[in-house]
């Protein structure tokens, strides 16, 4: 099975759009679309950590890849003036994106269905590059970054928040919410990316490692999740993951947990700069 297949065998999103449309007729807020469109470790407060850090850089075009269902992108677009484009290689996924931000009654900016190996952009095309857990996605890490070197202005800022390998990778459990078996996760160690950062161009500003805080959000979503679970009504369905990831996202939260916990993955946030 390959990554679009992952995440488009599984979505159901007239279900889902039509019950977010019955449930906020005047249109769901970000906070209300969470569940659904912030479907990376930490959720929607991670968000906010990468909007602080572009309020400092103030860029004037952003790509963002992989931008699933469109969360990140509609935050960006409702605090700043920036253009924001995003691609995603799973065309449901960007089709989705497109649905929710009408829903939303947010302005809507352009999705491309294309592939981060092999960009459609002209070189010094943006002001900023963002990832938030898509390069975990991405089987030639090297070709992608030198990619985003490409259509990045000298200067220009790159941004991630990303799933990295972490000390103990013999010890990770599948499914994950990006990948069902190891075929369809491409990890790599903190080192290593840091590495092919350098080779590719850019110059680390900041890395932070988020590892603690994501588990310990995993384990409050978790706690959620059962709550909700005891509480669900037949009638009134909740807005949940498993109508993007499928019923497997209830192995998927508590594998995340078990990965964080035993040291196969760790969670980081980068900041890098574009050499001239």
């Amino acid at each position: 099975m390959d990554i679009d297949q992952h995440y488009s065998d599984h979505m159901e999103e007239t279900t889902l759009l039509d019950q977010l449309h019955q449930r906020y007729p005047e249109g769901p807020t970000l906070y209300q679309l969470a569940p659904i469109d912030q479907l990376h470790i930490g959720g929607i407060k991670a968000s906010e950590k990468l909007l602080q850090q572009l309020e400092l850089l103030q860029p004037g075009r952003i790509l963002e890849i992989g931008s699933g269902a469109g969360g990140l992108m509609r935050m960006i677009s409702s605090r700043s003036s920036a253009e924001i484009i995003g691609i995603d290689i799973t065309h449901r996924f960007n089709a989705l994106n497109s649905a929710i931000t009408q829903l939303a009654r947010i302005p809507a900016s352009p999705v491309i269905t294309c592939d981060a190996q092999q960009l459609p952009f002209a070189n010094n095309s943006f002001d900023c590059i963002i990832f938030q857990h898509s390069l975990l996605n991405i089987p030639d890490t090297a070709r992608c970054l030198q990619e985003c070197r490409r259509v990045l202005n000298n200067e220009g800022s790159l941004l991630l928040h990303e799933v990295l390998e972490g000390p103990a990778p013999l010890r990770m459990h599948y499914p994950v919410p990006w990948a069902r078996t190891a075929d369809q996760s491409h990890l790599i160690s903190y080192t290593a990316l840091y590495e092919l950062l350098q080779a590719s161009g850019f110059r680390l500003k900041r890395a932070e490692n988020w590892s603690e805080d994501a588990l310990q959000w995993r384990q409050r979503q978790a706690a959620k999740e059962k709550e909700n679970e005891k509480e669900k009504k037949p009638e009134a369905p909740q807005i949940s993951p498993s109508q993007i990831l499928g019923e497997d996202f209830n192995k998927m939260g508590p594998n995340v947990i078990a990965n964080l916990t035993e040291g196969a993955v760790e969670v980081w946030q980068l900041s890098c700069i574009a050499k001239g």
